[in-house]
């Protein structure tokens, strides 16, 4: 696998402006929010290596939300800030099982003697498919149109009252925020995302 990443993953990712770790590319945006994807091996085949390529979308007000405040400076986030995660799908020719139904038609598998081709299918489908997608979410306006969006093939992080907060708190007016503050907790939201919200603000306005 790590064969695979180096020959034919990392040359693609270096050209879109991904940085690398481990099995994992990041890229960062102007307003410090990241995209990543990473690579997940499944011991599921004993003639095969079979895994998945995950991706991550984390702005940084939900990393910051995660860790109350208290981001770790100069760290990568991970999956765990994800506000929104997917996956690559392959074509059906290097696919475990094609047949299968999600998430199962999401896993990559090459068996020895198929690594090239994997990585030559893999390396066309992030150039010409998904880094471009991907590389799109570092721009918030455009994440919130996918946030918005009701795209089933995508996991999003909480409820779409809260996104909109967490993608919109330091653009929005004190009047719409407020408004949308109320509507979540009508909603039964965590007083302490209300409360971070409150400070996040506070903090950003004190700042200017």
């Amino acid at each position: 696998m790590d064969s695979l990443i180096r020959e034919y993953v990392a040359p693609v990712a270096k050209s879109a402006g991904f940085r690398k770790a481990g099995r994992t590319f990041w890229t960062v945006g102007d307003r410090l929010d990241y995209v990543l994807f990473g690579f997940q091996v499944h011991a599921v085949d004993p003639e095969a290596i079979v895994f998945d390529v995950e991706f991550y979308a984390v702005p940084e007000p939900y990393w910051d939300w995660v860790n109350r405040g208290q981001q770790p400076v100069g760290k990568v986030p991970n999956s765990s800030g994800a506000l929104v995660t997917g996956r690559v799908v392959p074509p059906t020719s290097v696919a475990h099982r094609p047949d299968d139904g999600m998430p199962f038609r999401a896993r990559w598998a090459f068996r020895p003697g198929g690594e090239e081709s994997c990585g030559r299918v893999l390396a066309e489908t992030l150039r010409t498919e998904a880094l471009p997608r991907i590389q799109l979410m570092v721009d918030r306006d455009h994440l919130l149109e996918v946030v918005r969006s009701r795209d089933v093939s995508l996991m999003k992080r909480m409820t779409p009252t809260l996104r909109e907060i967490v993608l919109r708190i330091d653009d929005i007016a004190a009047d719409d925020l407020a408004a949308l503050l109320a509507e979540a907790e009508a909603s039964g939201a965590p007083a302490a995302f209300v409360r971070w919200a409150h400070e996040r603000r506070e903090a950003r306005r004190k700042a200017e």
